[in-house]
């Protein structure tokens, strides 16, 4: 048979010898088929080189496998922030392997849930999801239809209808507070993230949890305000100097704002690693390759890219999934030696 030609089902299931139910299941993987049976369909569909059209999978009552990877930052953060080209590298290699067919789009903190959902029901998509959320999770559950699987990267609060594949942020904040502790550090400043994110407002709670643990103030002033980006640290730090306040550690919310920190630290004379010590979060690239290294909180990025892509494809599988929480470890740089 010429392999260029468009077959229907019906070619399939007669060159299969085999009912067109069986290949419609095979297809959409809406029910469970004879293992010989279902490597005689997937054989002759290889051989014929058959395409399915993915709409009319649909119609028909399976799924065409059409995701979408939403990220709710700007693309100035997605292409800076290594974190998360190694997010989205691990949600896409696992997406290719199975088959899954990923739309990446950006989603402005401007615009509404309300515009966000219409945009996935335009798409037609089979399942979403989202990374980076900002804002109040319930919020998005009014508007979201109920077929409609979304899974989460990140702990975005409670919902009792969206799982998440993540990390205990709060942890994380109160490893890298105490690590300078630790250290021998006893004036801690941290350098937020935006605290609109849940995230940010978890690591800044691990940060006071360690202070009050050992018996150490916090106090207001040495809670900069960030927003994740380099800019935004060196500005918080810069600001924060020219007052002449004491300190000899500080935590930053992720490795962007570390190096943000490093940075000024540097031109203004100080010894990183002596005077000050410094600690970042998220284990990228950046903070290895910085000069000197950053110690970091590492979180599995690609891991979690990875794993938000295997829910997805079990759930279209109407296979159960859960919330998952992958496990931290402090890597040790030279700015806490």
């Amino acid at each position: 048979m010429n392999s260029k030609r468009s077959y229907t089902i019906d070619e399939i299931a007669a060159a299969a010898g085999v009912s067109k139910a069986t290949v419609s299941r095979v297809m959409n993987g809406t029910a469970v088929v004879a293992e010989d049976k279902r490597k005689l369909v997937e054989e002759t569909i290889a051989r014929l080189g058959y395409q399915p059209n993915l709409n009319a999978r649909k119609l028909a009552g399976g799924v065409g496998r059409s995701i979408a990877l939403v990220l709710e930052e700007s693309t100035e953060e997605f292409f800076l922030n290594p974190f998360w080209k190694s997010v989205v590298q691990g949600f896409m290699d696992v997406a290719s392997s199975d088959e899954l067919h990923p739309v990446l789009f950006f989603h402005s903190t401007n615009q509404s849930d309300q515009d966000l959902v219409n945009s996935l029901i335009r798409g037609n998509y089979d399942a979403v999801a989202v990374f980076g959320w900002h804002r109040d999770i319930k919020i998005l559950e009014r508007y979201v239809p109920k077929n409609m699987i979304i899974v989460f990267g990140g702990n975005q609060g409670e919902s009792r209808r969206f799982t998440y594949v993540g990390v205990d942020n709060e942890v994380g904040g109160e490893l890298a507070t105490q690590h300078l502790i630790d250290q021998g550090c006893k004036k801690i400043l941290t350098i937020t993230g935006d605290t609109a994110i849940q995230a940010a407002r978890e690591r800044l709670s691990g940060y006071e949890r360690a202070l009050k643990a050992a018996k150490m103030k916090v106090e207001p002033q040495l809670i900069l305000k960030g927003d994740f980006t380099q800019e935004s640290a060196e500005a918080a730090l810069m600001k924060f100097l020219k007052k002449g306040a004491t300190f000899d550690g500080i935590f930053a919310a992720n490795d962007l704002m570390a190096v943000g920190a490093l940075k000024v630290l540097l031109a203004e004379g100080y010894k990183v690693g002596r005077d000050v010590k410094l600690v970042g979060f998220d284990g990228s690239d950046i903070a290895r390759k910085s000069q000197p290294s950053i110690t970091t909180i590492v979180q599995p990025s690609y891991q979690l890219g990875s794993t938000v892509a295997k829910n997805l494809a079990l759930a279209l599988k109407r296979e159960p999934i859960t919330s998952v929480k992958l496990d931290l470890h402090l890597e040790v740089g030279a700015t806490t030696q």
